[in-house]
């Protein structure tokens, strides 16, 4: 099937559009910007982690009310470090898969835990009012790594 250049077209503006709604979804939960993040979800969006055999999801978070709380509460700080999606377009639905790192700490004290985590997002998305949204978002973990802040000790340590 050929498709006319207008398709061709609005087949890369809705890639890119994509490509920047993963670039605001790492960069808003990264400065707890609840609003922002809640924005980028359909209003009954969901935001989950990958159940683990018949245990329920350690994360659920469902609705822009508790997805805006869920980012703006966050116990951590950190950074998304996300691959490009590999989508799939089917008219005003898509889906994707996201690889992604994600460095986070509890705090700056000694003794606050450091996160790195490695894994991938599954997503569903939905064209909203010519909007793409997030419908759905599951995160596989597949390596989380925890370590503890010592802190950087004053003086040498030696005797006085």
């Amino acid at each position: 099937m050929t498709r006319t250049v207008e398709e061709r077209l609005q087949a890369l503006e809705d890639r890119l559009d994509i490509i920047e709604l993963e670039a605001a979804y790492a960069r808003t939960f990264d400065e707890h910007d609840g609003d922002g993040w809640s924005a980028l979800f359909t209003p009954d969006g969901t935001y989950q982690s990958r159940p683990v055999g018949d245990a329920p999801p350690v994360t659920f978070v469902q609705g822009t009310d508790a997805l805006r709380a869920f980012c703006t509460q966050a116990p951590f700080d950190g950074i998304h470090f996300l691959h490009l999606p590999q989508l799939t377009f089917d008219g005003d639905t898509a889906q994707a898969r996201v690889h992604l790192e994600f460095h986070g700490s509890y705090g700056q004290d000694a003794g606050a835990p450091r996160l790195a985590l490695h894994g991938f997002y599954d997503v569903a998305y939905r064209r909203v009012d010519g909007r793409w949204l997030i419908a759905h978002r599951v995160t596989s973990a597949f390596s989380r790594e925890q370590s503890t802040v010592l802190g950087y000790p004053k003086g040498s340590g030696l005797p006085a």
